[in-house]
């Protein structure tokens, strides 16, 4: 088979397994990214069908785009009012979990450079891995919570945690590299360097953000509004980058701010329509399928020899999984979180895209740092692994929660009918809203024929809640009709005419001329 046809059947099957991967995950909460990995196993390590060091040439700019899309998905994804509730709970969490597995990896690296296992190794290189593998990944685990359908709070303490360990992984990992270029021992200017870079990302993203408030204003219902976007992200991550900023940082910060336009927009007296429309997001989802598709199948691939290393990451994955044990006990004691929640919060530890793609960092921005050749196997290894925990800890933990949730009592239909009721008429008075962000041009037929489609189904879906509250208020409230054949109810017995009542019928008074008269 010649190469092309090899290369044309590679990508087709790894489209394939991705398909398939979500359907099973649909079924039984198993991350479809495990059946990526394995399949980037087959074509690489076990057929050879794919060369290592050919990865390792392309790792680089793979990298890059892959954080570009990373970034951007999570920080849209971030919702200020949901950062407002559950941000102290989850920040709590984020920073002691990430504390806890930084060091602990940390530590444990240096263990194995003390036996011989990591020679060109150092603190400084040690927290680096401990940063890169620090945070939970929100790429695997926000569908996993999303699909499952679990309570609100737990969903959002689990999702926020895991967006904001991916910014703490991004931000301390490339510090440390950032240090290391500007070779300040010296703790007073490794401090002045990082905040320079973190000045520089979170000011030029901000202000990026917010220049894009108004341009989403114009492109928000064009076809062309993504590659636009795209175009403007990688743009700023080369401009940060090349101010000594923290572009990933740059990135967050500018995604938060599209992610959050209509609110921003409206506080700010712009039109509340200013945001990412839905034909923008379906193309978002169907670009972020294919990046992940693509980047998981390539951690498979890189899953190469020598065993050392990937020993180490696996021994790195089971240290992160004690690691977080005590953070979410803390965590549990003071909320009073039920065991049952926080098993499912422990195993949901999983590592992923914004680990493997910082594996990769180093060596293309500090190639003289030692030991950042290694980074890519053990830090694959790793993730693996604990992809394998939480594919295989978060069914279990899962069932025994839904166990352990009291049924739901018979008579909440009938208390909650007068509130579907009141809600019924609002969502019927929302729909002629929606409807009327039809189209004024030819060009965006397609996309408001879609609005108008998803309005008319909302009007829909708001009728029937209002007929069925109906009918449950009528059930509550109506009198009870007897079956046909019952006997009748027996009538009860009139009432004895009280003293004083007047005659029903008036009695009849002679006229004058009656014979019959007095």
């Amino acid at each position: 088979m010649n190469p092309v046809d090899l290369f044309l059947l590679v990508i087709a099957s790894i489209f394939v397994i991705g398909v398939i991967g979500e359907l099973i995950f649909e079924k039984t909460d198993v991350p479809d990214v495990v059946w990526l990995i394995l399949v980037g196993i087959l074509i690489g390590p076990v057929f050879g069908w794919v060369s290592r060091d050919a990865l390792v040439q392309i790792a680089p700019y793979f990298g890059a785009l892959t954080l570009v899309i990373v970034l951007f998905d999570g920080g849209t994804e971030l919702r200020l009012r949901d950062l407002g509730r559950a941000a102290p709970k989850a920040s709590f969490l984020a920073i002691l979990s990430f504390t806890l597995s930084s060091f602990a990896v940390a530590a444990v690296s240096m263990g194995a450079h003390a036996i011989g296992m990591l020679e060109t190794w150092g603190w400084l290189q040690a927290i680096t891995l401990g940063a890169i593998v620090g945070g939970s990944s929100s790429v695997v685990i926000m569908p996993a919570l999303s699909r499952a359908k679990l309570d609100d709070k737990l969903s959002n303490l689990v999702n926020i945690e895991s967006a904001l360990t991916d910014v703490l992984c991004v931000v301390v990992a490339g510090a440390c590299v950032q240090i290391h270029l500007s070779q300040s021992a010296d703790a007073a200017a490794a401090a002045i360097t990082l905040g320079k870079s973190f000045a520089v990302g979170l000011g030029v993203g901000a202000a990026a953000g917010f220049l894009a408030l108004l341009v989403l204003r114009k492109i928000r219902k064009s076809q062309f509004g993504y590659p636009l976007v795209l175009g403007g992200l990688l743009v700023l991550y080369v401009l940060i980058n090349n101010l000594q900023g923290s572009s990933a940082l740059g990135i967050l910060t500018a995604s938060v701010i599209v992610g959050n336009a209509p609110s921003l927009a409206n506080s700010v007296g712009m039109r509340k329509d200013t945001g990412l429309s839905r034909g923008f997001r379906n193309t978002h989802d169907q670009i972020t399928f294919i990046i992940k598709s693509f980047f998981f199948t390539f951690i498979g691939a890189m899953l190469a020899p020598p065993w050392s290393l990937i020993f180490l990451g696996v021994l790195l994955g089971l240290v992160l999984l004690a690691a977080r044990v005590p953070a979410v006990m803390t965590l549990a004691a003071a909320a009073k979180i039920p065991p049952a929640q926080r098993n499912l919060v422990i195993v949901s530890m999983p590592r992923g895209m914004a680990a493997g793609v910082l594996a990769m960092i180093p060596a293309a921005v500090d190639p003289s740092m030692p030991g950042t050749e290694i980074l890519p196997v053990v830090v694959f290894a790793c993730v693996f692994t604990t992809i394998l925990i939480f594919a295989v800890g978060f069914p279990m933990t899962k069932a025994k929660l839904t166990a352990a949730e009291p049924p739901a009592s018979p008579d909440d239909a009938d208390v909650d009918a007068p509130a579907a009721l009141s809600d019924a008429p609002a969502a019927l008075s929302d729909a002629p809203a929606a409807l009327s962000d039809a189209p004024e041009t030819p060009a965006t037929t397609a996309t408001a024929s879609e609005e108008s489609a998803t309005a008319s189904e909302d009007t829909a879906t708001a009728s029937e809640q209002f007929a069925t509250a109906s009918e449950q208020s009528a059930t509550t409230q109506a009198p009870a009709i007897p079956e046909a054949g019952a006997p009748p109810a027996p009538t009860p017995p009139p009432l004895p005419p009280m003293v004083g009542t007047p005659p029903a019928t008036p009695p009849v008074i002679p006229s004058p001329s009656d014979p019959d008269g007095p």
